[in-house]
């Protein structure tokens, strides 16, 4: 009786083992599955963590004044600030970035004696380009650049809603122009631009602190 009871007994504890072998797996892959959910929340869009050392931001090869005759003879671009300024910023901005935003709100206490040139890039993702394309396509490139940074934190979709828009197809190719001008630089961020100030000299403008580019201007 003895041997029996202990045998009925043994399969149960297996059982039991079993099962609490098969919650303690369930609840590792619950865990771990709010733990991806829980990245996957914070985590930016497209963020990019690069094992390589850091590369200056202006490139150390970059001929500011070929990049700045090149946008204003080939590239497409809108005025932002004093049409008439003797100082001129020529800049390129990705649409879905930023700190390109933040650099525009950087620059607007030099609105009254600077002429900053707009030129939209695509480097950061698909609608880059769109978005940059819909801007140049618009009647007042400057409006549509202001509403398309009122949007850029919305939670839908981040600027300019471009899924149903109809843009000519030249303004793609506008962009992809801007484009390769900033890539032939060697830039390889944005916001990136050059500015000439009166004397004739060239400067490299990038991610500049209000304060900094009082500096710059020597004013």
């Amino acid at each position: 009786m003895l041997d029996e009871a202990a045998s009925g007994e043994e399969p149960r504890q297996k059982r039991r083992v079993i099962r609490r072998t098969v919650k303690m797996i369930t609840r590792r892959q619950f865990i771990g599955a709010v733990g991806l959910m829980t990245v996957a929340a914070t985590a930016p869009a497209f963020a990019y963590e690069s094992r390589w050392p850091k590369k200056p931001s202006v490139p150390t090869d970059l001929n500011a004044e070929e990049f700045f005759t090149e946008l204003a003879e080939k590239g497409s671009g809108f005025v932002v600030g004093n049409e008439k300024a003797d100082t001129v910023v020529m800049m390129t901005f990705d649409t879905q970035c930023r700190w390109c935003v933040w650099e525009y709100e950087q620059f607007k206490p030099f609105l009254d004696r600077v002429k900053f040139v707009w030129h939209p890039v695509a480097v950061l993702n698909p609608w880059s380009e769109l978005q940059g394309a819909a801007i140049l396509a618009a009647k007042d490139p400057k409006a549509m650049f202001l509403e398309h940074e009122a949007h850029m934190k919305d939670a839908v979709f981040k600027g300019l809603d471009v899924r149903k828009m109809e843009i000519p197809f030249e303004k793609r190719e506008a962009v992809w122009t801007n484009t390769k001008v900033f890539r032939r630089a060697a830039a390889r961020e944005v916001p990136f631009g050059v500015m000439k100030k009166p004397d004739g000299s060239y400067v490299a403008v990038c991610e500049q602190t209000g304060e900094s580019f009082a500096k710059l201007l020597g004013k």
